[in-house]
């Protein structure tokens, strides 16, 4: 009876996704009580496990982690569903537990949709509609059976809207000028920008070492840096280059030493971020690789 009440109350509110959010977000969001959806533990703890998969929550305090679970609410749907409709108003902001869901953009250019992305367990969507008070910028499909979280946009304003602004705020301006991110759109730097973490390295220190593991990518945001193999410097590094993707790539170790000449700020991205967000920048990035290759072989 319960999950009746909610599909059809939800069914209720799709004429209204279409007109006038904006003006009734600010309202609710200045009044805002914390929503409670009742649900077991057992979900309260599946909900815990795929918040701690999504970047966009991890600026968050225990109590504000609790907060995005008693007001979060689950749906599910059949592969092929459509969840949200590029061009409609956004009310609720999504996270993916379970199954894969595809993205699809509307070119002006062009005659069909093209899928752009797919996104899989603990990935998240929906944010930017709530952030900028702007229309869904894709289509989302269901490509499997699906479980996800909805939370609504006084939550999501309340609770989320401040830390993600102000860390995309960050970040934008310097991702965007980036070179390797120029073929990117404002949505995908955006999602880039979820996930970097700041490191900072004093004049002389190691940021990655010949012959271990590779487990980041780093772009380098302030300073000046080196890598070296067999004691000879092979690349240079300044403002807005990369470093450590060919580890990554190829899941090999590290194949020279990166020190900082100067003292550095970077901004880093985990392997598995990386493989998931910048799988469209792989032919630039192997390119790079030649680059990398003769610059060894002129030292050896």
């Amino acid at each position: 009876m319960f999950e009746f009440q909610v599909k059809e109350r939800r069914r209720r509110t799709l004429s209204f996704r279409r007109t006038g959010v904006s003006a009734e977000c600010r309202a609710a969001d200045e009044s805002y009580v914390p929503r409670v959806v009742l649900k077991p533990d057992a979900a309260k703890k599946r909900i815990e496990a795929a918040l701690e998969k999504n970047a966009l929550f991890k600026g968050l305090d225990k109590e504000q982690i609790n907060t995005v679970i008693d007001a979060v609410e689950e749906e599910k749907y059949k592969a092929g569903d459509v969840i949200v409709k590029q061009g409609e108003s956004g009310l609720y902001f999504y996270l993916l537990e379970a199954g894969a869901c595809e993205v699809w953009l509307s070119m002006h250019n062009a005659r069909n949709p093209q899928m752009v992305k797919i996104y899989g367990p603990g990935d998240s969507f929906g944010e930017l509609a709530l952030l900028y008070d702007a229309p869904r910028a894709a289509t989302i499909k269901a490509s499997t059976d699906c479980i996800l979280w909805t939370m609504d946009r006084s939550t999501f304003r309340t609770i989320l809207m401040a830390s993600t602004r102000k860390k995309r705020n960050l970040y934008e301006d310097y991702l965007q000028n980036v070179p390797l991110l120029k073929t990117l759109d404002k949505y995908e730097r955006s999602a880039i920008a979820d996930v970097l973490e700041p490191e900072y390295f004093v004049a002389g220190k190691e940021i990655i070492i010949e012959g271990t593991p590779g487990d980041k990518f780093y772009f380098l945001e302030e300073g000046t840096a080196e890598a070296r193999t067999r004691g000879a410097v092979v690349m240079k590094y300044g403002k807005g280059d990369y470093f450590g993707e060919l580890a990554l790539l190829n899941d090999e170790l590290r194949s020279a030493t990166v020190m900082a000449v100067t003292d550095c700020k970077v901004v880093s991205i985990n392997s598995e971020s990386f493989k998931r967000l910048l799988g469209k920048l792989e032919d630039i990035l192997q390119r790079k690789k030649t680059e990398y290759a003769a610059a060894t072989a002129s030292t050896s």
